[in-house]
């Protein structure tokens, strides 16, 4: 499991870097207006940054529990997408609540909170999305 968890970690940086690079060309191409630069292009970005991740938890990191199927990686898509919704549920929760208690410089309580979200993503992602099936074992 360790070993899943590094590389977790670094699906998580592949993720970022994807993300950022996204929104920076939605940003600066293609959105101007308040709500396609401040909505429209985080949301387009952070879902891009979820389909790559989940890319890499299927082929590298999980890839051993998978069926390779359509369906099965469609399945399981959803499945990702939804655990990284409550992932960031999570880490906005745990950010307001340490900036509130504690009232760190909001970088420290993001990385913090980012510890918190990423442990949860990765213990649904080992224990509930990539479990072996019936029919790739």
């Amino acid at each position: 499991m360790f070993r899943n968890f590094i590389k977790f970690v670094i699906r998580g940086v592949a993720g970022a870097v994807v993300d950022t690079f996204v929104l920076w060309v939605l940003t600066t191409l293609f959105f101007h207006s308040y709500f396609t630069k401040y909505v429209l292009s985080p949301a387009i970005s952070y879902e891009v940054g979820i389909v790559v991740t989940y890319i890499i938890c299927y082929y590298w990191i999980w890839n051993n529990r998978v069926n390779k199927g359509k369906s099965d990686f469609l399945r399981r898509l959803i499945y990702y997408n939804f655990a990284l919704i409550i992932s960031l549920i999570i880490k906005i929760i745990v950010l307001a609540a340490i900036n509130e208690i504690f009232n760190f410089y909001i970088l420290i309580s993001n990385l913090i909170a980012l510890c918190f979200s990423g442990l949860f993503s990765f213990f649904a992602s080992e224990k509930f999305i990539f479990i072996k099936s019936v029919s790739s074992k």
